[in-house]
């Protein structure tokens, strides 16, 4: 019997988690990853090398991988000393391994291969972009970096587009279109998500597909971005930037972290996002507790700020397998 496909799109630490979580399930798996990134090790490889961002990709792999455990703390490891620190070793293989083998695919299929990963990583486009923010008072932000800047008093997004625009990969259309569920999120909105709805025939190729399409409302807002700590304002971006299609499912948390850790998120300006959403039939809301218990360490010699409050990726790969299969 023919297993179910389910593809997800998005990067960062959210795509990680999901994907973590669904490697466990009984499903053909398949991740679409942004081609955005420039912050942090990433950019600086981008930037100077000229390769394909690295860093989203990385995670996506390491969350699939089945190999040698060592294998995959080694592609995790950051360096913390030396004109190498903030750099992630699994990075600096990537880049390496795509001026082996010429082209950025080809390295990443290389790379799925040496780690043994369950499924298939797919970058969005083999041609990396910029990601650009129009605020609306009309100033523009380049790079997704600058976007990711938590600014408080920052004016709302009026509409991001890439620069240059880029063709999707084939490979990422075909495995869209053979989905059985595809899973935006979660993620940051502006930096993890949309970037991929921004690829040339991404969003076409959604609306055009019969299956079902589910996004993961975020856990916390971002100041900058979305103010409203709500659901229902979530959605109604990702909805507009899926144009001509939208979402059939959405999944919401319910869980409640900690106080204390609360507390720390809105010393910064960021609010945790609230079910906001009702007896909303279209698109179907699914609610479920999907935080993760423990708070994540901080990675020594990482410039990056991390979140602390995160999904669970059992939880989350449960939630999205009732959607998938919802009379079981």
């Amino acid at each position: 019997m023919k297993k179910p496909h389910v593809v997800c799109l998005g990067g960062g630490t959210g795509q990680f988690m999901v994907l973590s979580g669904l490697k466990n399930q009984d499903v053909e798996l398949s991740s679409v990853v942004s081609i955005a990134d420039n912050g942090g090790s990433t950019g600086i490889l981008r930037d100077e090398l000229g390769v394909l961002p690295p860093g989203d990709i990385r995670q996506c792999l390491v969350a699939l991988a089945t190999g040698d455990k060592l294998l995959r703390q080694l592609f995790t490891y950051r360096f913390h000393e030396g004109s190498l620190s903030g750099h992630n070793f699994g990075n600096l293989f990537l880049s390496v391994l795509e001026k082996v083998t010429g082209d950025p695919i080809s390295a990443v299929q290389a790379a799925q291969r040496i780690l043994n990963v369950k499924g298939t990583v797919i970058p969005a486009s083999a041609v990396p972009a910029n990601l650009y923010a129009e605020l609306s008072n009309g100033t523009v932000l380049e790079g997704e970096r600058a976007v990711d800047d938590k600014q408080p008093d920052q004016p709302a997004i009026r509409r991001c587009f890439l620069s240059p625009t880029v063709q999707a990969n084939p490979e990422a259309l075909d495995a869209i279109r053979q989905a059985d569920l595809v899973v935006i999120g979660p993620g940051d909105l502006y930096t993890s998500l949309i970037p991929v709805l921004l690829v040339g025939g991404v969003k076409e190729t959604l609306a055009a597909r019969t299956g079902k399409t589910c996004y993961v409302v975020n856990l916390v807002t971002k100041p900058g971005q979305i103010q409203t700590p709500q659901a229902s304002a979530f959605v109604s971006v990702i909805n507009q930037y899926l144009l001509p299609g939208s979402l059939t499912d959405v999944l919401v948390n319910v869980g409640v972290p900690q106080e204390p850790v609360l507390d720390r998120y809105r010393s910064v300006g960021e609010l945790f996002v609230s079910d906001d959403l009702g007896s909303w039939q279209e698109p179907q809301v699914h609610r479920v507790d999907c935080l993760a218990a423990a708070t994540p360490e901080p990675v020594q010699g990482d410039s990056l700020t991390r979140s602390l409050i995160r999904h669970d990726p059992e939880k989350l790969a449960a939630a999205i397998i009732k959607i998938l299969h919802p009379k079981t």
